[in-house]
């Protein structure tokens, strides 16, 4: 049973002698009634009538002073003034036990007439986990600002790794490459050779067959080529996965040299290509007097030399003998029996035109003279 606020022990006994007019007018004036609380009466006189004053010149009725029981627990008073009170649950009204958190009961307050309930105490655990979810979330803003003021030297650290990842694996390819059985050398292709057997220059590099192309031995091949005269200079290109290409330049001969026992067929560097007891045609014979030095004889030679090498094509099988004096003075004489004063070996192409003009205009002169293209002199 619940106690309505403001009931109190004057209101009871206001309610309990409200059939009597005058008791209630007696009641309403006296300091009693208006403050019950301090009241005289004893309360343990609970039904006995009141006293009645000689004085008072009017008798009053007897009205009851005592407090009336109340069932249940009495109002408690908390801070500010406020009562509240334990609601008595019954039925389905009664709260399950979970609805306590931390042994506090749900009160329900009644001040001025308005009901309501206290808010219930925060819990232990609650406050733990949000601690920690408020902690969760500091840490992970920690790590998104780290990330964000470290991106740059992330992405060059990143770029470091893969340059240095990209070399690591370049350098092992070649090195298993360097030594795999797939890149051995297994075939020879021997290019650019009319005078020199192709036949005869793939056996003499045979012996690098089987080896891996990077690490083929580049001093044996110039060793073994060097052994063939005709050959002037070469070239060699790997083509993976087991072919050495050999490009050969050869030798051009331009002069015959006469010898003791015979004819050395020479190149313009001097190195003999053929030796035979008779002259072959198509070449001159570049003519050296024997009382001449060495040094002049090398001189001699490179200047005829270098003048035969400059002709134009088709000129150099008119020439029949060719010597020289200096490196500016070469003569040449032709198979028809004229005699041509060449000079060095400069303007040629501008000295054959104009040697052929000169023969086509004065067919009867024994010397042309060509040294000075821009003015050719014939006698």
């Amino acid at each position: 049973m619940r106690r309505p606020q403001g009931f109190d022990d004057a209101t009871a006994r206001r309610a309990l002698n409200r059939g009597s007019s005058t008791a209630v007018a007696g009641a309403s004036g006296s300091p009693s009634a208006r403050h019950p609380r301090s009241a005289t009466a004893d309360p343990g006189a609970f039904g006995a009538p009141e006293r009645r004053d000689p004085s008072a010149g009017t008798a009053e009725p007897e009205a009851i002073t005592a407090p009336i029981p109340v069932i249940g627990e009495p109002p408690r008073v908390s801070a500010g003034g406020h009562s509240r009170e334990r609601a008595a649950p019954t039925g389905s009204d009664a709260p399950a036990p979970s609805e306590t958190q931390a042994g506090w009961p749900r009160w329900q307050v009644r001040r001025r007439g308005i009901a309501g309930s206290l808010p219930e105490a925060p819990s232990r655990a609650a406050d733990t986990s949000s601690v920690r979810a408020a902690a969760r979330r500091r840490r992970r803003y920690e790590r998104a600002e780290v990330r964000r003021f470290t991106r740059a030297a992330r992405r060059r650290r990143l770029a470091w790794l893969i340059g240095s990842g990209a070399v690591v694996v370049v350098l092992a390819a070649a090195a298993l490459v360097s030594v795999s059985p797939l890149m051995a050398l297994r075939s020879i292709d021997v290019e650019g050779t009319r005078q020199v057997d192709a036949a005869v220059v793939r056996k003499a590099l045979d012996s690098q067959l089987g080896t891996p192309l990077p690490l083929l031995d580049y001093g044996k091949i110039r060793a073994k080529l060097q052994g063939f005269p005709l050959i002037r200079s070469y070239s060699t290109e790997a083509e993976p996965p087991g072919t050495l290409v050999v490009r050969i330049v050869e030798r051009t001969p331009i002069a015959l040299l006469k010898r003791p026992s015979g004819y050395e067929l020479v190149d313009q560097a001097g190195v003999v290509m053929q030796t035979t007891a008779e002259r072959p045609g198509g070449y001159p014979v570049i003519e050296i007097p024997d009382d001449a030095s060495e040094r002049s004889r090398q001189k001699e030679f490179e200047a005829a030399a270098a003048v035969l090498a400059a002709l134009p094509d088709g000129m150099l099988g008119q020439v029949d003998t060719a010597s020289a004096t200096g490196a500016q003075d070469v003569t040449m004489k032709l198979t028809s029996g004229v005699t041509v004063v060449w000079g060095g070996a400069d303007q040629s192409a501008l000295k054959s035109a104009v040697l052929q003009r000169l023969v086509a205009a004065a067919p009867g002169a024994s010397v042309y003279d060509v040294s000075a293209p821009k003015s050719p002199v014939t006698r």
